[in-house]
């Protein structure tokens, strides 16, 4: 057994790390709807906004698999290196040359999987092929951007990647899409920035770490003992598992869909897409909250706690889910005026996006639960099953439906995989989230809806999002309010409105 020693600062660095996280990921979010879901349709084509779309998920797959799970090694075992006197006992040397080794057999793979490619992709999706070179840059640096992002976590800096991930990249690619707007740029130069500004992140990164002087290539194999190397090889393969699966289930539709019907649908899908993942977001904050609080209540086996956390987040969540689902369906035919009718195929990508997404969240923190339990390794069975079921479904729907059929193989995906997560949980522990109050949450959120409906089209978008919004908003709230579905929410308004 290896031990090691903790700051007695160390969880006060973390709760500001999760909160300066939680405020950077939602202003990069921001950015990337502005860019993805307002730009891009605008001064694009469908099928440049297609390939944008394509690589970048193509290059987060093969990243993912490259780093050979060593993001998890780090996150899990890097506490048993950590000696800034002896340079962490060499562990970046290591994380460098696993990184390299991956990279070594992404490019290999790529070599021998070309001539495929330009077989498969010459008739429907020519440009494609154009910028297939790429993926070699692409898949580089977002490696080690992985590996890089992983080891200043563990640093006590979780906010820096996050930062140039989600702000950098996305203000440069602000700054590309407008000149390419006013034809400064053209397609050919916008890829090539782009590919830079996605890359650019890693860079600053490894200076950040460098003039931090946490760089260090000095090798200490002697360390890393048979007990550790041991452990290092079982959490490798299972972080290789487990997040290989969650990259495949969140980007295989768009891989697919280039494959099957090319790059224009994969353009309108992706854009599409974009709306419907808006009504996850509030719930990203909660996961990375609520995990420290139900891993403390694991150590001291408080089911009843974790029981009651698990019911509550999944209640409030769909709430919530159900609220901006509401929202943007009533406003399907304003957003369709936001990214023009080039994009009108991809209206039902919306709605099964969109419901996925409400699924999810209805599950509450359930893979949290899982993932901190005495049975974290279930996770990974899950993940695994989640990742082959996307695959399949898409598979068998794509080529019926096209790219409505892949948001509808994502939402099938989507709800056994919460399904599995929730029958495991009632099996071993006896949580049961569920209740009335659900069938409640529907209800008024139909409600809401048909509210909405009835205010008659009003020509300035703007203006009618505006006041069909508020209106659905209003009797949603009002609504659940008054049939109690929730006490906390009660309590808040009550406090909010001095009436308690």
């Amino acid at each position: 057994m290896y031990h090691y020693q903790t700051n007695n600062c160390t969880l006060g660095i973390i709760r500001q790390q999760t909160i300066k996280g939680s405020f950077v990921s939602y202003i990069g979010a921001i950015l990337g709807f502005i860019n993805t879901g307002i730009l891009f349709p605008r001064f694009l084509e469908a099928d440049q906004i297609g390939l944008i779309n394509w690589i970048g998920p193509m290059a987060a797959i093969v990243a993912q698999f490259s780093s050979l799970g060593f993001n998890n090694v780090t996150a899990r075992l890097f506490p048993y290196f950590r000696n800034e006197n002896r340079n962490h006992n060499g562990y970046l040397f290591i994380l460098f040359w696993v990184g390299m080794a991956g990279f070594a057999l992404a490019l290999i793979s790529y070599f021998i999987l070309h001539p495929f490619a330009v077989d498969a992709y010459q008739d429907e999706s020519p440009l494609y092929l154009d910028y297939l070179v790429y993926l070699i840059p692409l898949v580089f640096f977002t490696i080690f951007f992985n590996l890089f992002d992983a080891y200043n976590r563990v640093l006590y800096d979780a906010v820096s990647g996050t930062f140039f991930r989600d702000i950098v990249f996305k203000i440069l690619n602000l700054t590309i899409i407008l000149l390419f707007s006013v034809s400064i740029l053209d397609f050919s130069d916008f890829v090539l920035l782009y590919v830079i500004a996605y890359c650019l992140p890693t860079v600053l990164l490894f200076l950040l770490l460098w003039f931090r002087g946490k760089i260090s290539f000095k090798s200490d194999l002697k360390f890393v003992r048979p007990t550790l190397k041991k452990s290092m090889i079982s959490v490798s393969l299972y972080g290789i598992l487990n997040g290989l699966s969650d990259k495949l289930a969140n980007h295989i539709d768009k891989v697919m869909i280039v494959s099957y019907v090319g790059l224009g649908a994969n353009g309108i899908y992706a854009t599409m897409a974009n709306f419907g993942v808006l009504v996850s977001m509030p719930a990203r904050s909660l996961k990375k909250i609520a995990s420290t609080v139900i891993a403390e209540a694991w150590k001291k086996k408080d089911l009843k706690t974790i029981a009651q956390i698990y019911s509550q987040s999944g209640l409030h969540q769909f709430m919530v889910g159900c609220l901006l689902f509401v929202g943007i369906w009533i406003n399907i035919d304003n957003v369709i005026e936001i990214v023009t009718d080039r994009f009108i195929d991809g209206k039902y990508v919306i709605f099964f996006i969109g419901i996925g997404h409400v699924i999810q969240m209805a599950s509450g923190v359930s893979g949290v639960v899982i993932q901190s339990s005495p049975y974290y390794k279930m996770q990974a069975v899950f993940m695994t099953i989640y990742g082959l079921l996307v695959i399949l479904t898409n598979l068998i729907m794509i080529p019926i439906w096209g790219i409505t059929g892949a948001a509808i193989a994502s939402v099938t995906a989507t709800f056994f995989f919460n399904l599995s997560k929730y029958l495991f949980l009632l099996k071993k522990y006896k949580f049961q989230p569920f209740n009335y109050r659900y069938l409640m949450v529907m209800l008024v959120a139909v409600a809401a809806y048909y509210a909405g409906t009835l205010l008659p089209k009003m020509n300035w978008f703007v203006f009618d999002i505006a006041i069909r919004s508020s209106i659905v908003g209003g009797v949603y709230l009002i609504l659940s309010f008054a049939f109690g579905i929730s006490k906390d929410f009660n309590q808040f308004v009550k406090k909010f409105m001095k009436l308690g």
